[in-house]
C-alpha cells in the first residue's frame, strides 16, 4: 500500500502538483551511483533492481529488489548525498518523481501532507533497515542451509544412486535423446535467450546450442565411464571409474542454454546428478531448457531429479548453500572471477574457469586475408561474448596497413585517432577498464550508433588503434562486444612481449592466438604464452571450444594455475569421475611359505 492511499481526495489533488508521473522500460537506469541524485521516486508499478558496481557480467551484484509502494532515492530527502548504488527497472516501471525542492515546498505549503509523507518515508526506511539486517545475518550465518536446499540435494542423491548401475548403451541413448530434444528447440531457445538477456545474436546462439548438443554428444558416445575402463598389462594396473555423486553447476549469462545442456551431458555420462543455478537474467530460458531435459529423462525411465535447477530468482546466499552442502560432491563454476573464487573457497572440490583476454599475434608472414576473415568471423560471432574470442590484435608493423585493408574488406572498421578521442568514453568505462555495460553483447552497428560513429549495414567489428602505454587501461583488457584494440609490434621479440603483457591483464591461462606460416614461430609462441590453449591460424571463439579442431568439445575451459584454476583442459566427463587404480605385483614372489615371503618383502623394501 502506498501513502497516497492515506490521503483524502483533496490532498491527492494538491500532491499531483508536486509529483510527476514517469515510466522506465525494462533495463533502463533510474538512479546512477556515479551521478548526482536529483529526486526521489515512489514506485507505482513494476519491480526495481538495486545493485552495486561490478566489473563482471556473470557475477551477482544485486543488493535488493524494490516493489510498488516503496520509495527509491529517499535518502536524498534527508541528507542530499548521492545514492550509494545504482537502480534499474527490472521490469517496466511506473513511478511518481519529485525533487527535493518539490518536497520542501510541499511541506511548507501543506504541512499536514508533508507529515504524512515523512511518516511513510520513516516506515519505508525502517522496513529497509530491518530487511538489510536480516540479509547481513544471513551472511554472518552462511553455513545454515534451508529446507528447500536440503530437499533438492536429497532428491539428487537418490536419483544418482539409481543411475549409477545403468549400462553404457542405455546412458548413451539417454544422452542422445537429450541432445536431440534440445537441438530441435535451438531456434526458439536462442530467440528467448536474446530477448531475455539482451545479449548476443540468435542465429549464432543456435550454432552454440547445437554444438553443445551434437559435438559434445559425439565426444561422449561409446566412451567407457563406469567400472574397469583401462587395463595396462605392462604395469599390471587397472583403472576403475566411479561417479562423484551430485554436481552443482553455475551457468553464465553469456551462454545459458549451451552451457546448461553441456553440463547435463557430461554429468550424466559420468553417472552424476546435476543441480544448476542460472544467472538471474537468464532464468526464464534456463527453466525452459530444464523442462526439456526433464521430459526426456522421464521418457527414458530415468529419475527426473537427476537434473534440477533453482527455478526462482536465486541469490549469493542460495548459491553458497549448495556450494557448501555436504551432499554436493563437486562444483562446476563457469563465469566471472568472483564466482570461481567463491567455488574454490567453499570447501567443496571444484573446477572453476575465469575470464579470457586473448591476444592475437598477426605475424609478418601471416596469410593476411585469411587471418582478417577469421578475426572478424570470430569476434563478431554472438557479438563477442565468448571468453576465448579475440580481444587484442598485435600486428607486425610491416604488414599493418595491408592487414587493416583486409579487415575492412571483411566488415571491420579501424577508427581514426580523432574518432578514438571523440568516442572512447562512450565505448569504454575507463574506471573499470571494460566496455560500457550497456554495450556488452551488442552489435558493432549498435555500438557505433551509440558512439556517434557513421556506419552502414556491412559493419561487423570496431577496431581501435592503441599504443603500448595504453595497454593497462580498457584497450588492453577483455571486451565482451565486437570491439578490438590494435597494437603495433616492431619485430617478433616485441610481438611476443606485447602478447604476454596483454595476458597479464586478467587473461593468463585461457587462450592465445597466432597467425603465421612458420611452424617454428608457432612453437616459439606456444612455449612463451602462459595459457592453456594456443590456437594457430584459427578463429578464437570457435577454436577454443573445440569447433573446427581437435580440442575436446566443451563449454567450460580450464585455465590452469596460470589463471588460478585447477586444470588446463577443456572440461569433459572424465573430470567428473573418481578413478580408482587396482595394482598387482609386477613380479609375484616365488616363495613357498609365509616366512620366506615376508623376508623377501622386507628385503625388497630395504633395497
Amino acid at each position: 500500500m502506498s501513502f497516497l492511499d492515506l490521503l483524502s481526495e483533496s490532498d491527492l489533488k494538491e500532491v499531483q502538483a508536486y509529483f510527476h508521473p514517469v515510466r522506465f522500460a525494462k533495463g533502463e537506469c533510474m538512479l546512477n551511483a556515479a551521478e548526482p541524485v536529483l529526486g526521489c521516486y515512489l514506485i507505482d508499478q513494476g519491480e526495481v533492481r538495486v545493485e552495486v558496481r561490478c566489473l563482471e557480467t556473470d557475477s551477482d551484484s544485486v543488493l535488493d529488489y524494490m516493489q510498488p509502494g516503496m520509495f527509491l532515492g529517499d535518502v536524498l530527502l534527508l541528507d542530499a548525498k548521492p545514492f550509494p548504488a545504482s537502480a534499474y527497472a527490472h521490469t517496466d516501471v511506473a513511478a511518481q518523481w519529485f525533487s527535493r525542492e518539490d518536497f520542501e515546498r510541499l511541506c511548507k505549503e501543506h504541512p499536514a501532507i508533508g507529515v504524512t509523507i515523512l511518516r511513510a518515508l520513516g516506515q519505508d526506511m525502517s522496513a529497509k533497515l530491518r530487511h538489510g539486517a536480516e540479509k547481513v545475518a544471513e551472511y554472518l550465518f552462511a553455513d545454515e542451509i534451508d529446507a528447500d536446499t536440503h530437499a533438492m540435494v536429497a532428491r539428487a542423491v537418490a536419483a544418482q544412486r539409481e543411475l549409477a548401475d545403468w549400462p553404457e548403451e542405455r546412458i548413451d541413448a539417454l544422452l542422445h535423446a537429450i541432445a536431440e530434444a534440445v537441438a530441435a528447440q535451438a531456434p526458439a531457445l536462442a530467440d528467448a535467450c536474446v530477448q531475455e538477456t539482451g545479449i548476443g545474436v540468435a542465429a549464432d546462439k543456435v550454432i552454440k546450442i547445437r554444438f553443445a548438443c551434437h559435438n559434445v554428444w559425439q565426444s561422449l558416445v561409446d566412451r567407457p565411464a563406469a567400472g574397469p575402463i583401462e587395463v595396462d598389462e605392462a604395469r599390471r594396473v587397472t583403472e576403475i571409474a566411479s561417479p562423484m555423486g551430485v554436481v552443482f553447476g553455475m551457468i553464465p549469462l553469456t551462454n545459458p542454454v549451451s552451457t546448461f545442456v553441456f553440463k547435463t551431458l557430461i554429468c550424466l555420462k559420468a553417472r552424476n546428478a546435476l543441480i544448476v543455478s542460472c544467472h538471474r537474467n537468464a532464468l526464464g530460458v534456463g527453466n525452459r531448457t530444464g523442462e526439456i531435459i526433464q521430459a526426456v529423462l522421464q521418457q527414458h525411465g530415468a529419475p527426473v531429479d537427476l537434473v534440477q535447477w533453482i527455478r526462482e530468482r536465486g541469490s549469493r546466499r542460495k548459491t553458497t548453500m549448495f556450494m557448501k552442502h555436504p551432499g554436493v560432491a563437486f562444483i562446476l563454476a563457469t563465469g566471472g572471477p568472483s564466482m570461481v573464487k567463491a567455488a574454490y573457497s567453499s570447501g567443496t572440490p571444484a573446477i572453476g574457469v575465469g575470464a579470457g583476454n586473448a591476444p592475437v599475434w598477426i605475424c609478418a608472414d601471416a596469410d593476411l586475408a585469411a587471418a582478417a576473415q577469421m578475426v572478424v568471423q570470430s569476434k563478431a560471432f554472438d557479438n563477442g561474448v565468448i571468453c576465448g574470442s579475440e580481444n587484442n590484435l598485435v600486428v607486425d608493423a610491416s604488414v599493418r596497413a595491408a592487414f587493416v585493408e583486409q579487415l575492412e574488406a571483411c566488415g571491420g572498421r579501424l577508427l581514426t585517432p580523432q574518432e578514438k578521442e571523440r568516442c572512447a568514453q562512450k565505448i569504454f568505462d575507463f574506471d573499470d577498464h571494460t566496455v560500457q555495460r550497456a554495450l556488452v553483447g551488442k552489435s558493432a552497428q549498435f555500438i557505433a550508433q551509440r558512439a556517434g560513429l557513421p556506419c552502414d549495414g556491412t559493419l561487423r567489428l570496431l577496431v581501435i588503434p592503441a599504443a603500448a602505454e595504453e595497454m593497462s587501461g580498457p584497450y588492453g583488457h577483455e571486451k565482451l562486444a565486437p570491439v578490438l584494440s590494435l597494437f603495433t609490434a616492431h619485430g617478433e621479440a616485441e610481438g611476443l612481449e606485447m602478447c604476454r603483457a596483454i595476458l597479464a591483464q586478467e587473461g593468463s591461462g585461457h587462450t592465445a592466438i597466432v597467425h603465421t606460416r612458420s611452424q617454428a614461430l608457432a612453437e616459439q609462441f606456444s612455449l612463451r604464452m602462459p595459457v592453456s590453449r594456443i590456437l594457430v591460424n584459427t578463429p578464437g571463439a570457435q577454436g577454443c571450444i573445440g569447433l573446427g579442431n581437435g580440442l575436446t568439445p566443451s563449454l567450460t575451459l580450464g585455465c590452469g594455475t596460470y589463471g588460478r584454476n585447477s586444470i588446463t583442459d577443456n572440461v569433459t566427463y572424465t573430470h567428473l569421475l573418481n578413478i580408482k587404480r587396482m595394482a598387482r605385483p609386477l613380479n609375484p614372489p616365488a616363495a613357498t611359505d609365509s616366512t620366506q615371503t615376508s623376508a623377501l618383502s622386507m628385503h625388497q623394501m630395504a633395497v
